[in-house]
């Protein structure tokens, strides 16, 4: 086949969507993704990316053309900036396509309107579109301070739902979205299948056993937001700083590291190590130092139906998973038999959860956590449905 990608974020962001594209590749097709300009996390466009350079590249096998587009950087001001430049630019290429591909793939992460490229690009050459959700729109809005009574709230509602309902097939990372897309207007009809994430592959190729250092090391990695509520993680590290069978390392960086550091600092917490931004390639040796991953998320609606995907990456490399979370993730976990799960934001009930972990107890979870991912999430699994989908819907 020949693919279109739409993805705002692609390489050399972190993203899942660049393993996926490369690995459609390795399979024998053609990939091109319309992305913008990497930006992720820290908000501020890379220098070899500035001044129109590098628009144009291949990467692993990938054609990859790259819109304008103006950074988040920090505040409501340049969020909606990025967050309309993206497609407006993007929108501008469309005519510059080949016009022989044969079905679009949209990765939908926020904001929703970076979709529309791609279904300008399907309306305008009668091409079908299939689009992976990622991010539950309107309400990840909610995650940013929107309220759901507010005007800006109602707006996107409209907006997504517009989006959503011109899609030919949407694919949803978690089962609880269904039925959030179908009640939106004009989206009960849409054709929605349950497509989990995976592990990307230096996750699933990792073979190492765990240190023993006589202490539990619990580690959190990746992006540290207003709605990961790593806090959470800092204040029960804090209840647990005088015994020295626990550390917690924080691997990661994003708008609330800073915070997050200077709550550890307040609280005194030297059994909290923090590790800033590190490649996915460095990922698994840092997961070989613990004995189990972290996952917590504020309790907010928007969360409470999140599946994050560094749960299957703690699943790949055989890791127990401890989370102080809520809904989809905490039955994802507890129906998996792969972990422990607290309430979100209750920081108390991680440090006597934690404090009551059983390294032994730990390793025979992580065992079973590693043959569930490769039975049930990995990567060919993935690879396969999605290759499926794709083929029906070429014309």
């Amino acid at each position: 086949m020949k693919i279109l990608i739409i993805s705002q974020r692609f390489w050399p962001e972190n993203f899942r969507i660049t393993d996926i594209a490369e690995s459609l590749v390795s399979l024998g097709h053609q990939v091109t993704v319309l992305c913008g300009l990497p930006n992720y996390p820290k908000g501020y466009i890379f220098d070899d990316y500035k001044h129109g350079k590098n628009r144009v590249q291949e990467h692993n096998g990938v054609k990859i053309i790259r819109a304008k587009e103006i950074g988040r950087r920090h505040g409501i001001l340049f969020r909606f900036l990025n967050y309309w430049s993206f497609p407006h630019y993007a929108n501008k290429l469309i005519n510059k396509l080949d016009k022989d591909f044969d079905v679009v793939l949209i990765n939908e992460l926020s904001p929703i309107m970076s979709a529309n490229p791609g279904l300008k690009y399907a309306k305008k050459y009668n091409k079908k579109v299939v689009m992976y959700e990622m991010d539950l729109w309107p309400e990840s809005l909610l995650a940013g301070g929107i309220k759901k009574d507010s005007l800006i709230y109602n707006h996107y509602k409209k907006v997504s739902s517009n989006i959503y309902s011109k899609c030919d097939k949407i694919l949803v990372s978690t089962k609880e979205h269904i039925d959030y897309i179908k009640l939106l207007p004009n989206c009960n009809e849409l054709d929605i299948g349950y497509l989990p994430q995976y592990a990307d592959t230096v996750f699933e190729e990792s073979d190492f056993e765990n240190e023993d250092n006589g202490v539990i090391d619990l580690m959190f990695a990746g992006n540290i937001g207003k709605a990961q509520s790593v806090d959470t993680i800092i204040r029960a590290a804090a209840l647990l700083k005088d015994d020295p069978n626990f550390k917690f390392h924080i691997v990661g960086s994003g708008s609330e590291l800073d915070n997050v550091k200077k709550l550890a600092s307040e609280l005194k917490t030297d059994n909290a190590v923090f590790y800033g931004q590190r490649p996915l390639e460095d990922m698994p040796g840092l997961y070989k130092i613990a004995d189990a991953m972290l996952v917590t998320l504020e309790d907010k609606p928007y969360a409470n139906m999140t599946i994050p995907g560094k749960v299957q990456s703690y699943m790949a490399v055989g890791k127990p998973i401890i989370g102080a979370i809520n809904g989809s993730c905490a039955n994802f976990i507890k129906n998996n038999n792969v972990g422990f799960v607290c309430p979100s934001g209750d920081s108390e009930s991680l440090a006597n959860l934690i404090k009551n972990l059983n390294p032994k107890e730990l390793q025979l979870i992580g065992e079973h956590s590693k043959n569930v991912y490769f039975n049930k999430y990995s990567k060919s699994i993935f690879m396969n449905k999605l290759i499926s989908t794709l083929e029906s819907m070429k014309k």
